[in-house]
């Protein structure tokens, strides 16, 4: 089970996002959770030096 987020995104955002998702064959919930990760995985070094503190 996840959290439930509410966001708002750019229409233009969205759609981009959706076809991609489409495309994908994945749900548009799925490829926001892996733009997520992939983020979060960009950032680790960030997120590292945060916990240190």
């Amino acid at each position: 089970m996840g959290k439930r987020v509410n966001i708002l995104l750019k229409d233009q955002t969205h759609t981009e996002a959706k076809v991609l998702a489409v495309l994908k064959d994945i749900t548009l919930n799925e490829f926001i959770e892996q733009a997520v990760k992939a983020a979060i995985e960009h950032n680790k070094e960030i997120l590292e030096r945060f916990k240190k503190k």
